[in-house]
């Protein structure tokens, strides 16, 4: 049977149409996987040392807890995930290199590796805790009947750990590290004297830690942060959180700590999240036939940081939208309305490398001195990012500009 002329160009038509749709759609395949294998490891002790080496240290202090000359970096939400980050670097830098040239300070150089280390111990350094209220800590300390069985001097009776072993720790994970291994024979004596378990509020473990802290005239600077997730992940595992709390979908008996779940904003709420789960975790414990994990050394810092970092995700979008704030925050003048470059600055897609948003700020970060000195010479001004502008941004400039 003759098959009809017009039947057979549709039908042409349509394989030609199905197979242009497959290569477009595997290229946008290849655009995204390119980007999602190239995610940065959360290592701030790395991170650190970028921080201090670059000379961040002379208006952030040199733990990040701020000075005169510039903000603290601990407890900042502004630092809490990836797009807050690069939009808070790109915003803050004219503030920033003018305070440099007032100083006289040089400007720094980046890598690429430099401005991932650097800006993981900034994310990490968002949940850090500042310095706590002492005089509210004293208060909490014998409202809550602490007192009773904690006293100043080395010994305590009872056999309770004193005041100034305590305060050994000298951050709040490493306190609440302290205060989880001395839990049960907490418990028991509570027990015994029919008291409830403490509940701790927001600020309560910080300013407690304060107070301890006081009473041994540690430094008043608080500790870099540290941590190492790598190690969080084993121990996560070793120590069996992993059987009641999954770290990517809700399965688990207990709460989950995958990227859906809020997390504690401060690292001190987070050790109170965990003081406060105590009852509930002994009993699913006892019932398991397990044993109540002790840790040592710095778990509960690694596993801490390990769990902050499944929150440190690339963000994504939409192409059409990236396209859209890439006009409306002025990219398009100097880098063509497409990305592909013009006579006065070079092309941002097709370059061969996939953006990230790490990327993105180191590439921000060596363009904005630049870019912010020719604002002034045109009496421009400096254009401001958004939170949800990085992830369409980064899905346009990812996107092959070929048609």
């Amino acid at each position: 049977m003759k098959i009809p002329r017009q039947f057979a160009i549709w039908a042409t038509a349509a394989l030609l149409s199905l197979g242009a749709l497959g290569i477009v759609v595997q290229r946008q395949h290849r655009d995204v996987q390119r980007r999602i294998v190239v995610q940065v490891a959360t290592r701030p002790v790395s991170g650190g040392a970028v921080f201090r080496s670059k000379g961040c240290t002379n208006c952030h202090g040199p733990s990040g807890a701020g000075t005169s000359s510039g903000p603290s970096l601990r407890d900042s939400r502004s630092l809490s995930n990836l797009p807050r980050l690069v939009t808070t670097i790109w915003n803050h830098a004219p503030r920033m290199w003018e305070a440099m040239a007032a100083k006289q300070l040089p400007y720094p150089t980046l890598s690429y590796e430099e401005t991932s280390q650097l800006i993981t111990y900034l994310y990490i350094s968002g949940y850090a805790d500042n310095n706590g209220d002492v005089q509210r800590g004293e208060k909490l300390f014998h409202e809550r009947n602490c007192a009773e069985c904690h006293g100043r001097e080395r010994s305590s009776a009872g056999g309770a750990p004193s005041l100034l072993v305590m305060s050994d720790a000298n951050d709040p994970l490493s306190w609440t590290q302290a205060l989880w291994n001395h839990a049960p024979a907490m418990q028991l004596k509570m027990r015994s004297s029919g008291k409830d378990w403490p509940k701790f509020q927001a600020s309560d473990m910080r300013d407690l830690f304060a107070y301890v802290q006081h009473m041994r005239n540690a430094p008043h600077d608080p500790p870099d942060v540290s941590g190492d997730p790598d190690r969080g992940w084993n121990l996560f595992q070793q120590k069996g959180c992993i059987r009641c709390h999954e770290v990517w979908l809700k399965s688990g008996t207990g709460p989950s700590f995958g990227p859906g779940r809020q997390l504690p904003p401060t690292f001190s709420e987070f050790g109170a999240a965990m003081l406060n789960h105590f009852p509930n975790m002994e009993n699913a414990i006892e019932s398991q036939k397990a044993q109540l994990p002790r840790f040592e050394n710095h778990d509960v810092a690694d596993i801490a940081v390990f769990l902050y970092s499944l929150h440190y995700l690339e963000p994504t979008g939409s192409p059409q939208v990236g396209k859209s704030v890439f006009t409306w925050r002025g990219c398009n003048q100097c880098h063509g309305t497409e990305g592909d470059g013009s006579s006065s600055g070079p092309a941002l897609r097709g370059r061969g490398h996939p953006y990230t948003a790490v990327r993105l700020a180191s590439a921000l970060w060596s363009h904005g001195g630049r870019m912010y000195q020719s604002t002034q010479k045109h009496d421009q001004a400096w254009p401001t990012l958004q939170d949800s502008d990085i992830g369409h941004l980064l899905t346009f400039l990812n996107t092959s500009p070929e048609r």
